[in-house]
């Protein structure tokens, strides 16, 4: 047990909230570990004890938000109605949670973009996640769909322009009703198409 009394998980779940703390408070560019270290009272080795960079800590803080964001879009996958509302309701509630956020905490949304542009496996892994929600639904609304992996990759690609965390800032000043209807727009283009290749 470190000299904190905190055990090695609380200390790494109390190192996540102040990393929030300062990036919030200082921005994502002049985020320092040593400022978390103080913070916790240990010192910067005995933080990398528990982690292995200041990326493995930004991780943990990108990765707490995705969870967050996981656990409201896990309800709308067995919500109420048919497959394809569900699908809908899915894909629009993803982006009004990247919406929120970047307005929100702009600067905690920079640190998931980060993560994004650098392909770290933490984005990866929900990216993977989400996938396999998406292909869950496209199998019940599209009865005779070959490929859901397939066919779920091919959805996520065409709302790239929805969901990317770059792209969705051009988004925060638009109508959200009016992207929410090109966001439909588009879903139902390629459902309709996914349903006259199952055939």
């Amino acid at each position: 047990m470190p000299r904190t009394g905190l055990s090695s998980e609380t200390l790494k779940c109390r190192a996540v909230e102040v990393a929030q703390q300062r990036i919030k408070a200082v921005g994502y560019s002049k985020f320092r570990v040593t400022d978390v270290a103080a913070e916790l009272g240990v010192s910067h080795a005995a933080l990398y004890a528990h982690f292995s960079g200041k990326a493995d800590i930004l991780d943990a803080v990108v990765g707490h938000w995705l969870d967050l964001a996981h656990e409201e879009l896990r309800a709308a996958v067995s919500g109420p109605g048919t497959a394809e509302e569900r699908l809908e309701s899915w894909l629009i509630q993803r982006l009004r949670l990247k919406r929120e956020a970047a307005v929100k905490d702009p600067e905690l949304y920079e640190a998931y973009c980060e993560a994004s542009d650098r392909l770290r496996d933490v984005v990866q892994r929900y990216k993977s996640i989400w996938r396999d929600q998406i292909a869950k639904l496209l199998v019940q609304a599209i009865p005779g769909l070959k490929d859901p992996i397939h066919a779920a990759c091919l959805v996520q690609q065409a709302m790239y322009g929805f969901n990317h965390p770059r792209l969705v800032l051009d988004y925060l000043d638009a109508d959200t009703e009016e992207v929410d209807t090109r966001l439909r727009d588009v879903l139902r283009t390629l459902i309709a198409g996914l349903r006259v290749l199952s055939r």
